[in-house]
């Protein structure tokens, strides 16, 4: 998901958020754990499996964006991971990469560079992120073979695998579902908004969701 950094940054959380956040995670997976083990067989662990993919799809989804991003010339500002306070900095095509404390989505700030066509690469960045978790997901499926996919077994690897790419279906999927994303600066487009703002807006419209990405970070913003 792109989404511009002054409606996303957040201050480190308090003791008592972590506590809930922690608490919360904790009893999720204690009872998902409860149910795999009573009358355990292995194909209960899909469902774990599932979860554990989707942070790290998370890393290919905004990697999805900054690669076609920067095939393009522009300027990669950040990639975020996540929300909360950081864990984790780097560098990614040469811009600060930052994980945070709870890797659930996140965004890449670019700017982009005013051209021909400038409308069409705007949409495919915007389709970068759920793209190449569509790719992932139907490489699997070729890979496997579609009849051999759907068939589920108490084989590990399989299992792993098959948890993969239905998690990359699924969160390409939910980033193509257009919505915006309401915080207490106004609101943003997710990608499949992203994509139809940039390919049928009007040019007013257009201009004015560029002006956004363009504008400097507001220290003193907090997103909802």
């Amino acid at each position: 998901m792109k989404i511009d950094q002054r409606h996303y940054d957040k201050n480190p959380s308090s003791l008592g958020e972590s506590l809930f956040i922690y608490g919360l995670t904790a009893l999720f997976l204690g009872l998902m754990l409860l149910e795999i083990f009573t009358h355990y067989e292995p194909r209960k662990l899909a469902a774990l499996f599932f979860i554990l993919w989707w942070l790290p799809l998370v890393l290919v989804h905004e990697f999805g964006h900054a690669v076609v991003a920067h095939a393009l010339g522009w300027q990669i500002q950040r990639t975020v991971i996540g929300f909360g306070r950081i864990v984790y900095q780097g560098q990614l095509f040469r811009a600060p990469l930052e994980l945070r404390l709870i890797p659930l989505e996140g965004f890449v700030q670019f700017n982009p560079v005013y051209g021909r066509g400038m409308r069409y690469k705007h949409a495919l960045t915007y389709f970068a992120g759920p793209g190449i978790e569509l790719l992932l997901a139907f490489s699997i499926i070729l890979l496997m073979g579609r009849d051999n996919f759907f068939v589920i077994e108490d084989d590990y690897t399989k299992l792993a695998f098959q948890a993969l790419a239905y998690a990359a279906l699924a969160g390409a999927i939910i980033n193509l579902i257009p919505m915006g994303v309401v915080t207490r600066d106004g609101e943003t487009p997710n990608d499949g908004l992203g994509i139809l703002v940039s390919l049928f807006s009007s040019e007013t419209d257009y201009q004015k969701s560029i002006t956004k990405e363009r504008e400097p970070e507001d220290p003193n913003s907090r997103p909802f």
